[in-house]
């Protein structure tokens, strides 16, 4: 069951769409909700959703701003907003929002975009034969949980490992160490497959072209990211687009 979270600063729309939808058949929980940006980002800390519905107009903290200071891809965010706020809607695809939808909110269109959601979990979660990493390392060291979490924060960014020693206050050659002794591999190993894993499942939405993935994993050049992409995963992005194309297809 996916965890929802609601972030809309109009009362009734907000209350609305928590009571109106049929969550239950969507296989989906409301955990938390948010009148504004600022108590939104509490909110989803302590939550940890799955899918977050955001508001792109509210006060404290808009939408737009909000969405800069979460984690890129680590929600699906589905926009909303009123006609006349559609350039900001527009603005909000930008930081690799799953869907927008126009106020009022149609539940069947909600539907539609929540089992759209449903469908690339479903595909991610299936047997496939793309799996990089563990998603979720037990770990023991404190240096390498640090480390990871910043990993996490900031892959569609620049990364070197100065960075990260600086950030958490290790040496480099700690870090390194660290990663060899928990994970088995070095810490620009690990960095490199968990922005290809997330490539995977970008990919695995099936509703993104491929040099935009690269870029939103943190690939600047996409002959570059395409080069490591078949050194590491074996086969090129597109064969992998084609995979999850034809397992779609299966689903329907």
């Amino acid at each position: 069951m996916l965890k929802v979270c609601i972030i809309e600063d109009e009362q009734i729309i907000r209350k609305g769409l928590i009571a109106s939808i049929d969550w239950q058949s969507l296989d989906c929980k409301v955990v938390g909700e948010a009148q504004n940006g600022e108590e939104g980002i509490k909110v989803i800390d302590r939550c940890k959703p799955d899918i977050i519905l955001l508001d792109v107009n509210m006060p404290k903290l808009n939408g737009l701003d909000m969405l800069e200071q979460l984690p890129v891809n680590t929600y699906d965010v589905v926009i909303l907003s009123g006609h006349n706020e559609f350039q900001y809607a527009k603005q909000a695809m930008k930081h690799g929002v799953i869907d927008y939808l126009l106020k009022p909110i149609d539940p069947a269109e909600l539907g539609d975009v929540i089992a759209k959601i449903q469908r690339k979990h479903s595909r991610n979660s299936h047997d496939h034969p793309y799996h990089l990493i563990d998603g979720n390392p037990q770990i023991d060291s404190v240096t390498v949980s640090r480390a990871l979490r910043y990993i996490q924060e900031h892959y569609a960014q620049k990364i070197t490992l100065a960075n990260v020693s600086t950030a958490i206050e290790r040496s480099t050659t700690m870090i390194n160490l660290r990663f060899k002794e928990e994970l088995n591999m070095t810490f620009n190993d690990y960095l490199t497959k968990f922005r290809l894993q997330k490539a995977i499942e970008l990919i695995a939405g099936l509703d993104r072209p491929l040099y935009e993935i690269a870029t939103q994993v943190g690939f600047r050049d996409y002959k570059y990211f395409n080069s490591v992409f078949k050194k590491i995963v074996r086969v090129s992005p597109k064969m992998v687009q084609i995979y999850f194309t034809r397992l779609e297809q299966n689903d329907n």
